[in-house]
């Protein structure tokens, strides 16, 4: 369950307390910060680092955080009392129903939403948080020029996003070219943020301003030609190595000058390393050392020392820094599979694991620890001990689930896998809760005659198009079974409204029923209920690759360029056709 959809509930917070607010109307916020200063809200905190240190930098600015987990509630509260910060107000529930009771419209200077849960698979993309009715809400939330700055790791998330915010008449992208911007500026990169930057994943950040009126921008834009003539490659031959050289030299001084902080100092050391100038590595690793903030900063840079400069002395001796500025179970649990892999150190990791446990209470960080001492320790015994005691923490659906996979996949034991699935049918929700147990009991335990009654199960808990459409999806990949299927796909046609719930029923039954007259037909709904950009982008790229059918497609083209806005749109557009 993610942490901006799970079921609220105030119980385990302390009442009482300045800095939170539980409640069901529009409060008076003069009267809540004792001022008129600008308010900010970050959507879903987590631990509440960004948050502070927002809070901190602009005392000039009031901030709101919203989210729903508990331990990060109240070490936030512990947080701003400690540092006498009297600027943060805490709100804990779902964000989609508080947003409505805690703001007048045009009450919000600024909105932050970093890294919303992605929900990558497609059976759960209706619980991800941004969608067209949850940006319009947002629009009306913000005063005139207000901002909304996001970030993803996800790339599919991203385009979405883009789209969703694009398609609003009353926002507007700061970047109209591509629509996603190279970094953040001068905003504070939270660990979460830097976890994947370490990691050398891509972050996809957007931003947009709130329009001042309720009117359309300008929807057209001159194609840009390329640049003819001269251009800055060298040509075949020689020189072109010698070349590449100075550029790639100027573009890494450049980016060593415009370094924020260690996790920028980090990137460009390891480029350097990459690229054989292993003494200017060193220099910039050093650097970044000296501006290394957390036990994350340190941890990565110790790996990078150790992997791309050889150095397991100095690896070792930041990896101490790490060990001191650890906090939470999580940081040891990084720390200790860190030294395990960089330095082969099992009595260090050892040592470091056991503080993991003792500092570890969300399920899912429990079964990542008992996962990592299992493959890097190889201590099946003390990573069941963990599990037992995640289990006996299980409260939850995804609770469970996650536990029942770890056991299965680390453990290989069917037996408590199988247990736990019975944990899990009793937590079910909804119909995809369902038929993803089912998926699991027919894919890893075998159990066929299980599986089929959770389908079953799953059917009459269904309730939309989506519902219907997926399930039906998940007959025919996991039992082939077209006859239930069809009948599920029928009850998808008939709860269908919206062009996108039209759109992804014809892709299914084309993928699956190879039904190319009943998607067509579909296709033609989805069209007559589209009325963004991004529902004919998305229709022009299905009836290109399924339908392959030139005149309707460029007639749906035309559609969709009447309604763009970017210059990114008309990028889209012409990928969708490629």
């Amino acid at each position: 369950m993610g942490l901006l959809t799970a079921k609220p509930s105030s119980a385990k917070i302390k009442e009482g307390d300045p800095w939170f607010l539980d409640v069901d109307e529009h409060p008076d916020w003069q009267t809540q910060f004792g001022n008129r200063q600008p308010i900010k809200l970050e959507i879903g905190f987590g631990m509440g680092d960004f948050l502070i240190e927002m809070a901190a930098r602009e005392p000039h600015n009031n901030f709101i955080g919203i989210d729903f987990y508990h331990k990060g509630i109240r070490k936030l509260m512990t947080r701003i009392r400690n540092l006498g910060l009297n600027n943060i107000r805490v709100v804990h529930g779902d964000v989609r129903n508080k947003i409505p009771l805690l703001f007048q419209d045009g009450a919000l200077d600024t909105i932050y939403i970093n890294f919303p849960d992605p929900w990558p698979k497609k059976r759960h993309k209706k619980r991800r948080l941004i969608k067209p009715e949850f940006v319009k809400l947002l629009a009306q939330k913000l005063v005139p020029m207000g901002r909304v700055c996001l970030a993803t790791d996800s790339g599919t998330y991203a385009q979405e996003m883009l789209e969703y915010f694009n398609a609003c008449s009353l926002f507007q992208n700061i970047d109209r070219k591509s629509g996603f911007l190279e970094d953040r500026g001068d905003l504070p990169k939270t660990k979460f943020e830097k976890s994947f930057i370490y990691a050398g994943d891509k972050i996809h950040y957007l931003e947009y301003f709130r329009l001042a009126v309720d009117g359309k921008t300008e929807k057209s834009f001159k194609k840009i030609p390329l640049a003819e003539g001269k251009t800055n490659e060298p040509k075949e031959g020689e020189g072109k190595t010698e070349a590449n050289d100075k550029v790639l030299f100027k573009k890494l001084k450049n980016a060593e000058s415009n370094a924020k902080d260690a996790c920028d100092l980090k990137k460009v050391a390891d480029s350097l390393a990459g690229a054989g100038d292993k003494e200017w590595a060193k220099k910039v690793y050093r650097k970044a050392t000296d501006q290394a903030q957390d036990s994350l900063d340190f941890n990565w840079l110790a790996y990078s020392i150790s992997e791309a400069l050889g150095d397991k002395a100095w690896a070792r001796e930041i990896y101490k820094h790490a060990e001191d500025k650890s906090e939470n179970g999580l940081e040891f649990n990084w720390l200790a599979y860190s030294i395990s892999e960089a330095l082969g150190d099992k009595a260090w990791a050892k040592k470091l694991y056991k503080n993991a446990e003792g500092q570890t209470e969300n399920i899912r960080e429990l079964c990542d620890l008992a996962d990592s001492i299992s493959e890097t320790l190889g201590d099946k015994g003390w990573a069941r001990e963990i599990y037992k005691q995640a289990e006996d923490k299980a409260e939850e659906y995804s609770d469970f689930y996650e536990l029942a996979n770890s056991v299965y996949e680390k453990l290989g034991n069917k037996q408590w896998a199988r247990a736990l699935s019975k944990e899990i049918e009793g937590k079910a929700e909804d119909s995809s809760d369902l038929y993803s147990l089912g998926e699991y009991l027919y894919e890893r335990l075998g159990d066929k005659e299980w599986a089929k009654k959770l389908y079953g199960k799953a059917e009459s808990k269904a309730k939309d198009s989506d519902d219907f459409c997926n399930l039906a999806d998940s007959l025919c990949k996991i039992f082939g079974d077209e006859e239930w299927a069809l009948r599920l796909y029928k009850k998808a046609e008939d709860k269908a409204e919206k062009s996108c719930e039209f759109r992804d029923l014809a892709n299914s039954l084309y993928k699956n029923l190879g039904d190319k007259d009943w998607a067509r037909k579909l296709y033609k709904k989805a069209e007559d209920k589209a009325e963004t950009f991004y529902e004919f982008r998305w229709l022009v790229e299905c009836l290109c690759k399924n339908l392959e059918d030139k005149k309707w497609t460029r007639k749906v083209y035309k559609k969709a360029a009447g309604e763009a806005k970017y210059a990114s749109d008309f990028n889209r557009l012409s990928s969708s056709v490629l």
